[in-house]
């Protein structure tokens, strides 16, 4: 009898009930476990990047205590003027290494800065390798990928070799220097890093921990939005400056971050608008609510995409002689 009993119990499975309470449970468990492990991915990638933009930070003020300021922003033959930065002649103009290329060697990247030839143009744009040949030494460099450049949380790190994450700060407040192709572009001398710019640290009146050095954006014009155009930049793409939508600058002003409502540009997603068009007056990141910054003493903060935008736009500016938020109406 017990023998039976025995029996029965250890042939009796789940009934289909049973079956679908455990599944519904174990959901329900992989459902509240998935945005936590998410949310730590995340966090962890924030914090590279955060890495990421601090080894810039300090790799700029070690390059500027060597050389007595801080690198232009981009380096072209055309002068500071805003006439020139707008021209609209379409030939070749001898271009310079960007930002970031020089500060290589403070990155501890010396021998990939000794592959690139200082005495040829850079790569501006696909169009555009350097002295017109994409055979060339700066362009095949241009083409190679450099994480330090790449913020983990964008997608197009893992996709786009050439992608850069990080721009220098070309100015900020309520004036631009010029405003070029139907308005689109915009190119300040305010900030810190900017076309042919020798900006020393001692420039900076306002305060080093007042004012903007380099940011976060997903706006880097790539392949993947601009589908019907080859023209893209990359990490080092010198500069192009000319009345067509493919000027290009390492640097981008402060105008807004994540096309916040008031920031000169419309909403962004790819493939409904051209990237050439915002990436010189938007910052922005793929982290949830704002983007990193450093600052001149090479600190480095998360900024809010709610931030009063006057604050944030005088923040870019490294001289106007006002605190942050008394900026004159």
């Amino acid at each position: 009898m017990f023998a039976s009993q025995s029996q029965a119990l250890k042939s009796r499975g789940f009934t289909l009930v049973e079956l679908l309470v455990v599944i519904a449970i174990i959901g329900i468990l992989i459902a509240l476990l998935l945005p936590a492990v998410q949310s730590a991915r995340e966090a962890a990638r924030r914090i590279q990047g955060g890495n990421n933009i601090t080894q810039l930070a300090w790799a700029l003020h070690n390059y500027a205590s060597t050389h007595g300021a801080l690198p232009s922003g981009s380096l072209s033959d055309r002068d500071d003027s805003g006439s020139s930065w707008c021209h609209t002649r379409d030939q070749w103009e001898r271009n310079g290494a960007p930002w970031t290329v020089v500060v290589l060697p403070f990155l501890e990247e010396q021998a990939r800065y000794n592959k690139f030839n200082f005495d040829e143009d850079f790569t501006s744009t696909s169009d555009w390798p350097s002295e017109g040949d994409a055979k060339s030494i700066n362009h095949q460099q241009w083409l190679k990928p450099l994480g330090k450049y790449q913020c983990p949380t964008d997608p197009h790190s893992h996709s786009e070799a050439n992608n850069t994450n990080y721009l220098g700060v070309q100015g900020g407040g309520g004036v631009s220097a010029a405003y070029c192709y139907n308005r689109s572009r915009t190119f300040f001398n305010t900030g810190t890093m900017y076309h042919n710019s020798r900006v020393r640290i001692s420039d900076i009146t306002d305060g080093t921990t007042h004012t903007l050095l380099i940011g976060e954006t997903k706006y880097v014009p790539l392949k993947p939005h601009r589908p019907n155009n080859k023209t893209y930049g990359g990490w080092a793409s010198s500069a192009r400056y000319d009345g067509s939508p493919n000027a290009y600058t390492q640097a981008s002003a402060v105008l807004g971050i994540n096309a916040m409502p008031g920031s000169g540009g419309d909403a962004i997603s790819a493939g409904a608008i051209d990237f050439f068009f915002h990436f010189s007056k938007l910052f922005g990141s793929f982290h949830h609510g704002g983007a990193q910054f450093a600052l001149a003493d090479g600190s480095v903060r998360f900024i809010s995409e709610e931030i009063d935008l006057a604050t944030f736009r005088q923040a870019g500016t490294r001289a106007d002689g006002f605190p942050l938020g008394g900026m004159p109406q």
